[in-house]
């Protein structure tokens, strides 16, 4: 019985003036979005994100063939570079609002002669300029890629396949002859919502696979099994979502009295939940969000831990002459650093307390299956804010790995002083291939566990729209 409810409903939806407009639009579109991929700035991006990886490896290859000290005292790169995700064209997202790279200049102390330095910080001033000016951009997306497609636009087309589903055959008064054959409430309910799934599913199969075709024929992307799997997890993500529509259309056509209020009463949501929902987080997050980083906040000049104030008491009391001393070189030396080490800390914690803020106005808007949708395929399409924070905290790890690789070689060197100035570091050439490089782990258990909370979300929303639709039917009258 279930089976044949559900082929009729899909067979109606087959045949309805509704599924050809869905498929000419949903199928326009991605063709759409295909070609401003391809013609776009992915390759561009690409190509220059290559360039600068390997100018930054030329960096490290010719310090290494100076000495040990020239790596330390300057780093084997200037820059961490973040790499271009090649699904950027399914979920644009926060992607232009975030930084590109990470700077790693050494940091360096100069008087009475001589430079001091700290190797390998992370400086995030490149998010002053970058990232701040555009906070409202993590909270929404407007670029024609598969979030809008399908978290707009098919949304609504799954709304308007469901509104009239019940009040419409009750209108007409089959509901009525259909429930006198006995039919559990229950399998009727299921055979519309299942009908319903597998037209939106039809559309949704052949817009993607037309998309991914052009995409594939006219770009030279090459999708391994990696982006495979993040593209069929964004696949189940946007069924998982138009789940929560079918449900919502459903419950609204039990609940109307006349299909004219059914259609308003559909409208009306998806304009507050899709349209309305999302802007009001977007404007949130330009209060919440702090709009400039502050150089008053960053800057050690306006910071007076103890450490800088012992540093101000040895730098007046120094000496040229004493700069010639191991033993004094070694204590500025040293305090030096563990200032700047007090400092990278509080600029790590401002920033981790800046993203926080804003994760907070993502939580506002994760109270709708929209803002769970756009989100989650932005995790999995690695152009979103968790991408970035674990790009962050990757980028953190492997400086500190650099450098400890680094100083644990000045060690070995029993002629070097040990000390973090030019002189005092060990002078041996280090071969190029043994540098580490920095790889960003990219592989879909990492993004997916990013979008763990938002598939978690949809879940929510699906269960909850189709047991509230389910409870109203319970209660519905067929007459």
């Amino acid at each position: 019985m279930l089976a044949a409810i559900v082929k009729r409903e899909l067979i109606d939806h087959l045949l309805s003036l509704r599924f050809g407009l869905a498929l000419v639009l949903i199928v326009g579109l991605m063709v759409l979005n295909a070609l401003g991929f391809v013609g776009g700035s992915y390759e561009f991006r690409r190509d220059h994100y290559l360039e600068q990886v390997q100018a930054e490896q030329k960096i490290g290859r010719d310090n290494a063939q100076t000495g040990l000290w020239k790596l330390i005292v300057h780093g084997g790169q200037d820059y961490i570079y973040k790499k271009p995700s090649p699904l950027m064209f399914c979920a644009v997202g926060a992607n232009d609002a975030l930084p590109e790279r990470l700077w790693t200049p050494s940091w360096q102390f100069y008087y009475n002669g001589v430079w001091f330095y700290d190797p390998f910080p992370l400086i995030y001033w490149d998010i002053v300029d970058t990232w701040a000016p555009k906070a409202n951009q993590l909270m929404k997306t407007r670029a024609l890629d598969w979030v809008f497609i399908i978290g707009s636009l098919l949304s609504l087309m799954a709304l308007l396949f469901t509104f009239d589903a019940f009040i419409g055959e009750k209108e007409r008064g089959t509901l009525k002859l259909v429930m006198a054959q006995s039919l559990p409430r229950h399998t009727l309910l299921l055979g519309k919502f299942l009908g319903a799934m597998l037209a939106l599913a039809l559309v949704l199969s052949l817009a993607l696979v037309v998309n991914l075709l052009i995409v594939l024929a006219l770009s030279q992307m090459n999708l391994g099994l990696i982006e495979a799997g993040r593209l069929v997890g964004m696949v189940g993500l946007s069924l998982l979502y138009l789940a929560c529509f079918v449900g919502l259309g459903l419950w609204v056509s039990i609940r109307s009295s006349t299909t004219r209020s059914s259609l308003v009463g559909v409208l009306l949501l998806w304009t507050c939940g899709v349209l309305l929902w999302p802007a009001a987080g977007g404007a949130l997050a330009s209060r919440v969000v702090i709009r400039e980083f502050g150089e008053a906040v960053v800057m050690e000049w306006e910071f007076n831990p103890p450490e800088k104030m012992k540093i101000a008491s040895l730098r007046s009391s120094a000496r040229k002459r004493d700069m010639r001393k191991p033993e004094k070189l070694r204590q500025h030396a040293d305090a030096e650093r563990t200032f700047r080490r007090i400092t990278q800390n509080r600029e790590d914690e401002f920033l981790a307390y800046s993203l926080g803020e804003v994760e907070k106005a993502r939580h506002i808007v994760r109270l709708s299956p929209t803002g769970c949708f756009q989100y989650g395929m932005e995790a999995l399409a690695g152009t979103g804010l968790a991408r970035h924070r674990s790009f962050v905290e990757q980028a953190r790890t492997y400086v500190q790995q650099f450098e400890q690789t680094m100083l644990n070689l000045d060690r070995d060197d029993p002629k070097s002083l040990h000390i973090l100035t030019a002189q005092g570091l060990s002078k041996q050439k280090i071969n190029p291939d043994t540098l580490p490089v920095f790889t960003e782990n990219l592989s879909a258990t990492t993004l997916l566990r990013h979008a763990v909370v938002d598939v978690i979300g949809l879940f929510f929303f699906a269960l909850l729209t189709y047991m509230l639709t389910y409870r109203a039917w319970l209660r519905a009258s067929i007459v």
